[in-house]
């Protein structure tokens, strides 16, 4: 099995072209993609997707109208890496890689996906469109798991282009939330009504790792999964080079040992997305980038067979 690297430089998800930053996030699958083979990750030759730049969305929607095809030209690409018995490594800007990453693998799942969310700050699990009050735009990359788990409007583009998705809730969780959320309400519901195992720093610091890798053994076990990591889970002291940071995140040795417990289920798991990086607020010398790719290089290296 070969690891084939997609760079996916996508930050259509933020709905904000003002707050691109040339270099930023769409500049992250090249910055991790070198130091990964810096770390002696042996890969092949890496699938380049071409992302436009982002647009002001059309009337009321919010989602910029190049999204759903820029998902649809990941889906193929995972899709195609997929049936060739390969590994696809999704290496992207804002969380909208994982939808790609979902909807490829449906393709070839019909009976169902499940996601194991490594590390992400934010639970991404918004209704669509959320209820900000007006004080801010909405954000699709807060509602991806809503669009993975079909509850985007199916008379949008972007429901239109999830509703081949197979991602089954009961087999999706989420490590590492804190930040806080916009219609908390709405949000508490959507948990409840898609049983979606949610682990909160709270909960991890109060129940414990070991309930956690219980829950994420369990996941594993079920069926075929896929595995996404949101750098912004990680402690701001540890990944200052985030879009946005938020404290008391993950260390970098939770994020290994949970890598690590996936490679016995290896014939399960079906991809990698990784997102969040934002190389402009890293330092001179990539400190950031390079413990990321430092702590990903033992589980790619395990998965070559």
């Amino acid at each position: 099995m070969r690891i084939v690297p997609v760079l996916f430089p996508c930050d259509l998800g933020h709905n904000n072209p003002d707050g691109s930053t040339a270099g930023g996030e769409r500049g992250a699958p090249d910055v991790l993609l070198d130091q990964l083979e810096g770390e002696g990750v042996r890969l092949a030759a890496p699938v380049t997707l071409s992302i436009p730049p982002p647009t002001p969305p059309d009337g009321t929607d919010f989602v910029d109208p190049a999204l759903p095809g820029a998902v649809e030209a990941l889906a193929e690409s995972v899709a195609g890496i997929n049936g060739n018995a390969d590994f696809p490594l999704i290496l992207g800007g804002d969380h909208t890689g994982l939808l790609g990453q979902v909807l490829g693998h449906s393709r070839r799942h019909a009976d169902g996906i499940g996601l194991a969310v490594l590390a992400d700050a934010c639970l991404d699990l918004e209704p669509w469109p959320p209820d900000r009050g007006g004080k801010e735009p909405p954000e699709v990359a807060r509602s991806v798991l809503s669009a993975a788990l079909r509850r985007f409007p199916a008379d949008s583009a972007l429901g239109a282009a999830l509703a081949e998705s197979t991602l089954q809730a009961s087999q999706l969780s989420v490590a590492g939330v804190r930040a806080p959320r916009s219609a908390r309400a709405r949000v508490r519901e959507e948990e409840g009504a898609t049983g979606v195992d949610v682990w909160t720093m709270e909960r991890i610091e109060l129940d414990g790792e070991s309930a956690y890798r219980s829950v994420l053994n369990q996941h594993l076990a079920r069926g075929p999964i896929v595995l996404s990591v949101d750098v912004c889970g990680v402690d701001p002291h540890l990944m200052p080079a985030v879009r946005t940071a938020f404290p008391d995140g993950l260390d970098w040795s939770f994020l290994k040992r949970s890598l690590e417990q996936c490679v016995p289920h290896v014939d399960r798991i079906l991809g990698l997305d990784i997102c969040g990086l934002d190389p402009s607020r890293d330092d001179a010398y990539k400190s950031a980038a390079s413990r990321l790719a430092e702590t990903l290089a033992p589980f790619l290296q395990k998965l070559r067979r």
